[in-house]
């Protein structure tokens, strides 16, 4: 039976990275990440060794066979016998003049032929790989798909000795931490508007487009292949253009769906979003009391507030954490306002999707109006009173 994966966020991947490669060489376990296609695993990973001034060095173990890890056979005359050429693409025998460490980063590991697999055990237990020892400070760290979970084919093999040489991890990516990430690389403002204002956006999980790696190639597009540096450029060229090449180029990389909200966004903002609501905006809260906000853009935030709540809950195991608390109690003074069935739709989505039902006291409490406090807790006490006709 294989090791359950321990979910964690970017900031929590790399406080571990961090730690781990600090003691390269002197730990009996390797580090797996696995996650969907395009979360940023290998990106992470690089970064942290980078920053650690670590040699990275990038295996796609799905392209080798068990011969390739051993090196080219040759004869040693003198001796009579074969000899094992190191391969190029393993670490090199001593950690080079300027790096402090060497990471071999042995990415698609769940996808390489079994007898790959089997090499693994040799690498992560003696530090050899065929007979090519290691530098002392080397820290490997394999990445995988989820198989089913991501639509993805993988080499099922259960070993429990390997397993047991394995600290597992899956990958979440969450909007705050590659909003971190995306400012730190410059990426396009209007991309890093648009995840901002729609953090569920990022990346879709049952689907796996949108995701990290595809707003990334959307930001590297509109910047090097159209050069529009800027939003007003940006939205200028999808106004005159809304079905030019670069419409579909965003469609290509995040999807129909993705695309034309964020088009739309560019060039005629929605006058609710998910941020909106989460950030408890006094001035859209009070636009939609007054029957200001389309339905349309009530619902498209809604979703997005509760996925993004999701997120947060997961990251924080579902306990009433200060922010979860802060921004569910935003969320349900805006649906507190919002039309009886869009109210009891989303606050079901609130306690089914994100399991926060014994969270909402504490949420309410963090109302400040006393008035809107008792409205809210009286709309919300009545759905669970409430039964569909006939019953």
């Amino acid at each position: 039976m294989r090791k359950e994966p321990v979910m964690v966020g970017v900031r929590g991947l790399v406080d571990i990275l961090e730690r781990y490669l600090a003691s390269a060489g002197r730990l009996n376990y390797a580090i797996k990440v696995l996650g969907h296609p395009g979360v940023g695993k290998s990106a992470i990973v690089k970064q942290v060794a980078e920053r650690m001034n670590m040699l990275f060095i990038d295996t796609r173990l799905a392209f080798k066979e068990n011969v390739d890890l051993g090196g080219y056979p040759v004869p040693d005359r003198d001796e009579r016998r074969m000899i094992y050429y190191r391969p190029r693409f393993i670490p090199p025998e001593t950690v080079p003049q300027g790096y402090d460490g060497v990471v071999w980063f042995l990415d698609e590991s769940n996808r390489a032929h079994p007898t790959v697999i089997q090499t693994l055990f040799q690498i992560i237990t003696e530090r050899m790989c065929g007979e090519h020892e290691l530098p002392e400070r080397t820290a490997i760290v394999l990445a995988g798909n989820l198989g089913e979970g991501d639509s993805t084919t993988i080499t099922e093999f259960d070993d429990a000795a390997l397993d047991g040489r394995l600290a597992v991890f899956q990958l979440r990516p969450r909007a705050e931490d590659w909003l971190d990430w995306a400012r730190d690389q410059g990426l396009h403002p209007s991309v890093m508007r648009y995840i901002a204002l729609f953090p569920d956006r990022l990346w879709d999980e049952a689907n796996i487009n949108p995701n990290p790696r595809g707003w990334h190639q959307v930001s590297l597009a509109v910047t090097h292949s159209y050069g529009l540096s800027d939003e007003e450029e940006l939205a200028s060229k999808l106004r005159d253009e809304p079905e030019g090449t670069l419409a579909g180029v965003i469609e290509s990389l995040v999807s129909a769906i993705a695309c034309r909200d964020f088009i739309l966004q560019v060039t005629a903002p929605r006058a609710l979003t998910s941020a909106h609501m989460l950030a408890g905006d006094p001035d859209r809260l009070a636009a939609l009391e007054r029957g200001e906000i389309p339905a349309e853009d009530l619902l498209w935030a809604a979703s997005g507030a509760v996925a993004a709540l999701r997120d947060m809950a997961i990251s924080h195991n579902g306990t009433a954490n200060p922010s979860l608390l802060a921004a569910l109690s935003n969320l349900l003074v805006f649906l507190g306002s919002a039309r009886a069935d869009v109210r009891m739709s989303f606050f079901y989505l609130v306690i089914r999707d994100c399991g926060l039902l014994t969270c909402v006291p504490g949420a309410l409490a963090l109302v400040r109006d006393a008035q809107t406090r008792e409205k809210l807790t009286t709309r919300l006490g009545a759905l669970f009173t409430e039964r569909p006709e006939g019953n």
